[in-house]
């Protein structure tokens, strides 16, 4: 068995990461690799022939004290992602049985790179997200900031499974804000303020956001928001 693991330092409970792990649906679409999912059917497209352009595995969750385990089993071998917070760091470990072991070790270290990197960005966005409340696909924001801005796009980007979408959002004062999310990166802001419209193009991933595309916006107020796929 070919296994290859990465840490990363964690200030969550093990509680937060249970929530994000529990739904692997909205956690995949955000690992490397990833091609679809539908049930419990998984393909990955990695560029090597190990698994033919988009082989599929059957995927099983299983939870222990401060570990889970992911096994997806195909024809060809057997992937296991175990993910174990010991000491306030999180450990994921990407291990392949079968065909080919010994060409995994890059594919093996960009899964749990990868992995560690999204499960402790999205454990970080729900912690600092500005939703008060949220009901379906329509809540309300308050005392939005740059910082919490990505937070909130993480979040609906998770819990819509990584599909397109538009997030609206409108303030008592006329204020209106826009983020275009498309293909796993947030591609334009638009914000109407005082009879002004300011657009601003960008193309960067949902995980790599940070508060620097936010500057400078009319973010401080209450906003009712909505949100519609693409």
């Amino acid at each position: 068995m070919k296994t290859k693991s990465w840490e990363v330092e964690i200030s969550h409970p093990w509680e937060s990461l249970q929530v994000i792990l529990s739904e692997p649906e909205k956690t995949l679409p955000f690992f490397p690799y990833f091609e679809d999912i539908q049930g419990d059917r998984v393909r990955f497209k990695v560029p090597r022939f190990i698994f033919n352009f988009g082989y599929e595995f059957k995927l099983t969750v299983g939870f222990q004290e401060h570990r889970a385990v992911y096994t997806f089993t195909g024809d060809r071998g057997i992937l296991t992602i175990t993910f174990e917070v010991v000491g306030g760091r999180l450990r994921v470990s990407a291990s392949w049985a079968g065909f080919g072991e010994a060409l995994m070790g890059k594919p093996l270290e960009n899964f749990a790179r990868g992995i560690a990197e999204a499960i402790k960005d999205f454990c970080s966005a729900r912690a600092s997200c500005p939703v008060a409340r949220i009901t379906g696909k329509e809540g309300v924001v308050e005392h939005i900031t740059s910082e919490t801005a990505p937070a909130l796009i993480k979040r609906v980007s998770w819990e819509l499974e990584g599909k397109d979408f538009l997030l609206e959002g409108r303030a008592e004062d006329g204020t209106r804000l826009s983020a275009e999310v498309r293909g796993g990166k947030l591609v334009r802001l638009v914000v109407y303020e005082s009879g002004r419209r300011s657009v601003i193009e960008s193309d960067v991933p949902v995980l790599e956001l940070d508060g620097e595309v936010f500057r400078g916006l009319p973010l401080e107020k209450r906003f009712e928001i909505k949100v519609r796929e693409l």
